[in-house]
């Protein structure tokens, strides 16, 4: 199949579950090709995207012209192109801008013509707004069958920003939409998305590359605490510091590392210092995945307290909590939006009120306390996430889902 995956920017270090379905779809043979809105010029790149040459597969906004004349010659020298190779089409599309008129003609263009070109069999879009930009491209006489797939914020900020109905016409031209929680099943639902076009498919992890190591305490030695994500409000760090800082008095051997960078950096190393934990709590910034597998290796419990944040974003499925109970780790999170599904409650982990420091840390001295426990709660989160996370089953799942649109 030639499949067109569609995204915000690429590539991206929080987004390594598209990542995983793009390689995964190569290694089956498929030609894939990525269209993004930007490149984020990450130093921190993700070792899959160099081995299967990811950047060779992308496709970005080509730049435009800066005086208006030569952006209208553009725009008619690719409209007659366009014209002469495909005039079926090209009417279609003009019909539409025409009736749609909510950008240049000349990014109207840029946008439609590489798809045109490499005439694919499924379009992907990852996220709500991306799924709206490909809306244009249902409507030009393509015969490629679009699917767009739903995270978090695109079901909550966005549609808050942009009304209930923001995603109507979307909802009434793509074949498919993929969700990866309950939660975010009846987000889609309460929109008036319709029931039948809905595919449960959560965001995978590549289980095989994840090493497990059951995690043990000799009485004394150091109990180390890991969170990993970006350094954002919706994370819920300081939540997490207050409440390691809460039970650091009962526990000296306490050490809470925090992997990531973002705009809460300073407000929570001030927040460190003024509960003086700067010896217990240390942020490490972005590490490179060596040193992450590391981190995980030699932690014994996770920390990931995610809030609504205050303008209502959210997180989606949180494929760190996968991550880390793939490596063995009891995890410890907030009962948040999709995170019911992401955990077993009571056996790989625990799930708290959000915002709830008592809460956090009452069930983090349980774990401290309890230890014998750890072994016994990795296995269950291993087994967990190798049969309903694993990237390879997931994208497995996603082939079948592709072959059976194309046969309707």
């Amino acid at each position: 199949m030639k499949i067109a995956f569609v995204v915000s920017a690429f590539p991206k270090l929080s987004e390594t579950f598209i990542v995983n379905q793009i390689t995964g779809l190569l290694e089956m043979g498929h030609d894939v090709r990525i269209f993004a809105t930007r490149d984020d010029k990450d130093k921190n790149i993700l070792a899959d995207v160099i081995k299967y040459k990811l950047p060779n597969r992308t496709c970005y906004p080509p730049p435009k012209p800066k005086l208006r004349i030569f952006r209208i010659l553009k725009s008619l020298g690719l409209l007659t192109c366009l014209f002469f190779q495909h005039p079926r089409i090209t009417l279609s599309a003009m019909k539409f801008f025409l009736s749609n008129r909510n950008q240049s003609l000349l990014d109207f263009l840029q946008w439609i013509i590489p798809f045109i070109r490499h005439n694919f069999d499924i379009i992907h879009s990852h996220f709500g707004p991306n799924g709206l930009r490909c809306l244009c491209l249902k409507n030009i006489a393509l015969r490629a069958k679009l699917i767009n797939t739903f995270h978090g914020y695109d079901v909550t900020t966005y549609v808050r920003e942009k009304g209930s109905d923001v995603y109507q016409e979307l909802f009434r031209h793509a074949d498919l939409f993929t969700y990866n929680s309950q939660a975010t099943r009846e987000k889609l639902l309460k929109l008036n998305c319709p029931d039948e076009k809905l595919e449960k498919v959560q965001m995978g992890v590549n289980v095989d590359l994840i090493n497990f190591n059951e995690k043990t305490l000799t009485p004394g030695d150091t109990i180390n605490i890991l969170s990993v994500g970006r350094l954002i409000e919706m994370k819920g760090r300081e939540y997490a510091i207050k409440a390691v800082a809460r039970i650091a008095p009962q526990f000296p051997n306490i050490n809470y590392q925090i992997v990531g960078n973002g705009p809460e950096y300073e407000p929570l190393l001030n927040l460190i210092e003024k509960l003086h934990m700067q010896e217990k709590i240390k942020l490490l910034g972005w590490v490179s995945s060596e040193n992450l597998d590391s981190l995980y290796n030699s932690s014994h419990i996770f920390l990931h307290p995610s809030v609504v944040a205050s303008d209502g974003n959210m997180e989606g499925q949180g494929v760190v909590l996968q991550e880390a109970q793939a490596a063995g780790l009891p995890v410890l999170a907030t009962n948040h939006n999709a995170f019911p599904d992401s955990i077993i409650d009571g056996q790989s982990g625990f799930l708290v009120p959000e915002r709830d420091v008592d809460a956090l840390a009452e069930k983090l001295t349980w774990l401290c306390q309890n230890y014998d426990k750890w072994p016994e709660m990795g296995k269950t989160g291993r087994k967990f996430v190798e049969q309903t996370f694993d990237i390879k089953k997931l994208n497995q799942k996603l082939e079948t889902i592709y072959f059976n649109l194309l046969q309707q």
